[in-house]
């Protein structure tokens, strides 16, 4: 372990050398610049636009991390994905990127892309603290519950993460529970999905149904071994349950609010099922 792996195990590194990389942050750029210009339009005030142009930037990178947890084979699964995050964006809304986020290290620490499980810190601080923070939303709260539930799952895959992973998920759950009590979120009441927003998640859940597993030949970051077939399918299903369940406890803030969610899936299965061509640097 190196100093920086023993804070923390769950970063991965963005090489804006990698032309697959270059790719994705011009895609948020670019997808940022769409939603500035749709929303100005429609707010006509550029300063009210600028943070949901931010929102949206953001939403392109997050879709193409969790990508690469569920899909580590195929790097170009992520362009597509980061593409459709743009059209989900604008047909649903600005995304909730609290929960993104949690979504986003459930996958991680299930498939262990990095090869290393969660530290002492990550446990016991960092994951605690930003699912608290998650929890100020409905939304953010279930997402941080499959955070928990991928930490005590961690437990009981092949190379098990120690019991501290089962402490881990204890806070977790613990203090998402206490910032969704303390935020008063419940009192909004059940949002209703809109119909651009639940047609994506429709399209989102018989893809991630329809989405073929493999055997991964991808290599760990840190630690150089072979990714694990069964780590990989147990993050697929978390992202698609955990997401779906969270929809049927938050509603339409869920729906709308997890789109990218709903296309790293499609895209997963498009791509899979050869339904259209991989593009873009690999």
């Amino acid at each position: 372990m190196t100093p920086f792996t023993s804070i923390t195990a769950l970063a991965r590194t963005i090489n804006p050398r990698l032309r697959t990389h270059q790719f994705h942050m011009a895609v948020a750029i670019l997808g940022g610049l769409i939603v500035l210009a749709v929303e100005t339009e429609g707010l006509g005030s550029i300063t009210e636009a600028l943070p949901l142009a931010a929102n949206a930037a953001v939403t392109v990178f997050l879709a193409w991390a969790i990508t690469r947890e569920i899909d580590p084979d195929e790097a170009r699964t992520a362009n597509l994905a980061a593409v459709l995050a743009v059209a989900g964006r604008l047909l649903a809304g600005p995304a909730n990127l609290a929960a993104l986020v949690m979504l986003l290290l459930a996958t991680r620490i299930t498939l262990r892309s990095t090869g290393l499980p969660p530290t002492m810190l990550d446990g016991l601080v960092f994951l605690p603290t930003a699912a608290f923070l998650a929890g100020r939303t409905v939304t953010g709260w279930m997402a941080a519950l499959t955070l928990a539930y991928a930490l005590a799952r961690d437990h009981r895959l092949p190379d098990p993460a120690s019991a501290r992973s089962l402490i881990a998920a204890f806070l977790v759950s613990a203090t998402a529970s206490g910032g969704v009590i303390l935020s008063g979120a419940f009192g909004s009441g059940w949002p209703v999905p809109g119909p651009a927003s639940l047609a994506l998640v429709a399209a989102g859940v018989i893809a991630g149904l329809a989405l073929p597993g493999y055997v991964p030949m991808s290599k760990t970051d840190y630690t150089r071994v072979m990714l694990d077939f069964f780590r990989l399918r147990s993050a697929r299903w978390i992202l698609l349950g955990g997401a779906t369940l969270t929809v049927v406890v938050a509603g339409g803030d869920a729906a709308a609010g997890l789109s990218a969610i709903w296309m790293v899936l499609g895209a997963a299965t498009l791509v899979a099922r050869k339904l259209v061509p991989a593009f873009g640097p690999a």
